[in-house]
């Protein structure tokens, strides 16, 4: 009897068992999305072709089709010359920058150059159509877009015109001569942040075929940069071709804090950076410091209180009548609002960085306004990076706390998946069925765990897909470059090198940041104060306590302590610095010279430092030098 009782519990206990284990295996098992992502379930959205070949979505095609004067566009996005009245004009292009300019007594006041002779070049043609009148001003509204000011100077010499007046924030030329107008919280990775802007800006793009640029692109060429000759503060009057104007420079916080704001009472007109023709990049994914929505909100109340019945922004189309112009600005502060103000709502009901990207959405109404569409950047990058500039990158799950190295994640994920061969077949359906987020994931941990020509195949794949889908500009190139990169079509250059004259300037400076590429093991024990003389009472000192460099320029200090001394010309640290030459080789050509302690000791010392640029096996570098010798040639 208990034998038998016995039995027929072992089997309830069988069945119930099973019955769950089949209920479990079901359970995760059957695929169920809780979130929207554009880049799941996007199979069934077809894609359409520009004229150039470029594969987008409907809504992009739909975008760009708009006529130049349609109220539901944002950004004229192709060369456009609109005359607002009371000799008030705006060029728009096909670049990311517009150009205003007005025309007073006898002159022509510029506001925003371009941010190449490029630019330049097709503003000034569009300009000289309307009006013969000299330059007698050109305003910058922040560092960003005044690369192409020589070209419109040396234009104007050729006219018999050299007196113009280059008026801008009193801190734009300390932060072009310093930075080139990529300032970053630490300077020493400026390279990095500058080699990000491009990858986002369309560099590794075509002209032309399925990955083309069309909107948005900015490719660096040699700087145009005239220094700001008329500063102005906050409140100053200047009067230039007739045309009195008022100046506003504190309390306009948007992507820089060297922003010209340009308020022309006569004409019921301002000018300025605080409007973009999209929702407002308060997160670029390039990187950069952190741009509160708080104080952009607050710019906007600014021009509201101006009461301007004529808007003229550097991004967006130009609005002329007050309530047109009042509408437009009520609806971008009401976008800064709502997303600043849910992200605080989603933190306040616990959520992270990776809730918050799917919690904080535009509604209709404001997702509908010409300068709120997301064809720049995307809002789901946007929440996540408040979240950050509040918190850090913890989000308060202690799981995260010791994470696994993103290899040995793959490699683990990788082995509880079934090994590579499953993983691909994942990844290779995952793509079929329109799961392009979820097949660049497994993507990601095939290539960290093999970086084979296969699997960088399926990354590409899966990367294309996202570009095509993305309606946001920079999220595209983001993504297509690093397709192109996977499938042997680009070379993306993850630090570019210090500008020559940038360094030969502030010297100091990059003898400075050259301290952080210390190699913590060959500096072991080590202690030497290496001086640096370049002449003209410029000296600074680099010393080396163990694994810690400290920036010295104390001369006094470096006097009495350095160990050794190298005596050379800027322009030879910035050869240095940018690794296309070492100390040995320019002793052995006369470049440097070792004016105390000997050849060796110095060549030891700087032994004890990483290079940074592979010049020799980075693909991205020797492309760099294979475009500048066909420059070189050209010219």
């Amino acid at each position: 009897m208990k034998l038998g009782f016995a039995i027929v519990f072992l089997c309830l206990i069988s069945f119930f068992v099973g019955r769950g284990t089949s209920v479990m295996s079901t359970a995760f098992t059957e695929t169920k999305q809780y979130f929207k992502n554009p880049m799941m379930n996007a199979k069934e959205d077809k894609l359409v072709s520009l004229e150039n070949g470029a594969k987008v979505t409907q809504e992009t095609k739909d975008y760009l089709n708009l006529p130049s004067e349609s109220e539901k566009r944002g950004s004229y996005d192709k060369l456009t010359t609109v005359n607002l009245g009371n000799g008030l004009y705006t060029i728009g292009s096909e670049s990311i920058v517009n150009s205003h300019f007005i025309v007073g007594k006898g002159g022509v006041i510029i506001y925003d150059t371009g941010d190449n002779a490029h630019d330049a070049k097709q503003f000034y043609s569009e300009m000289r159509k309307v009006t013969n009148y000299p330059v007698k001003a050109i305003i910058y509204s922040h560092e960003h877009y005044a690369l192409g000011t020589k070209y419109i100077v040396d234009e104007e010499k050729k006219r018999g015109n050299s007196r113009i007046r280059i008026i801008g924030h009193p801190d734009t030329n300390k932060e072009m001569l310093t930075t080139g107008g990529v300032s970053t919280l630490h300077p020493e990775v400026g390279g990095v942040l500058m080699a990000r802007s491009v990858e986002q800006f369309n560099l590794y793009l075509p002209d032309s075929g399925p990955d083309a640029r069309f909107k948005n692109t900015i490719i660096p060429g040699a700087s145009g940069f005239v220094p700001v000759n008329t500063p102005v503060k906050d409140g100053q009057k200047l009067t230039v071709a007739g045309i009195q104007m008022v100046f506003y420079t504190e309390g306009v916080g948007t992507d820089t804090n060297n922003q010209v704001l340009v308020h022309i009472p006569s004409k019921k007109a301002v000018l300025n950076n605080v409007m973009w023709g999209w929702y407002p990049n308060i997160y670029s994914l390039r990187g950069g410091r952190y741009r509160n929505p708080l104080g952009w909100k607050q710019s906007v109340e600014l021009i509201k209180k101006l009461k301007p019945e004529v808007l003229m922004s550097t991004h967006s189309t130009s609005v002329v009548g007050a309530e047109k112009v009042a509408q437009r600005l009520q609806n971008y502060q009401d976008g800064l609002s709502y997303v600043l103000d849910q992200t605080l709502k989603g933190i306040a009901l616990g959520m992270g960085p990776d809730e918050l990207r799917y919690f904080v959405k535009l509604p209709e109404y404001l997702s509908e306004e010409a300068t709120l569409i997301q064809n720049y950047g995307p809002i789901s990058t946007m929440a996540p990076r408040i979240f950050t500039a509040i918190f850090g990158q913890f989000n308060r799950d202690a799981t995260t706390l010791f994470k696994l190295h993103p290899k040995d994640e793959a490699n683990r994920m990788v082995i509880s998946m079934g090994g590579e061969a499953r993983v691909k077949y994942l990844a290779d359906k995952a793509y079929r069925d329109g799961d392009y987020q979820w097949s660049c994931q497994l993507a990601r941990y095939l290539v960290d765990v093999n970086d084979s020509k296969d699997n960088r195949k399926i990354k590409a794949n899966c990367l294309n897909e996202i570009g095509y889908r993305s309606l946001a500009t920079t999220a595209r190139s983001w993504a297509l470059s690093q397709a192109r990169e996977a499938e042997g079509k680009a070379a993306i250059i993850k630090n570019a090198p210090a500008d020559k004259t940038q360094v030969v300037n502030n010297v100091g400076d990059f003898v400075n940041y050259f301290r952080i590429r210390i190699n913590p093991e060959q500096s072991v024990g080590a202690r030497e104060f290496i001086s640096l003389d370049f002449g003209n009472g410029m000296k600074y000192g680099l010393n080396i306590r163990n694994a810690v460099v400290d920036f010295v320029d104390d001369q006094k200090r470096i006097e009495k302590e350095k160990t050794v001394e190298l005596r050379m010309k800027p322009e030879v640290w910035a050869s240095i610095y940018n690794n296309l030459d070492n100390v040995e080789n320019l002793i052995q050509q006369d470049l440097v010279s070792v004016t105390e302690g000997s050849n060796e000791k110095a060549i030891s010392a700087f032994s004890k430092f990483d290079m940074i640029y592979d010049w020799q096996n980075d693909p991205a570098l020797k492309q760099l030098v294979e475009r500048s010798i066909a420059s070189e040639q050209e010219d």
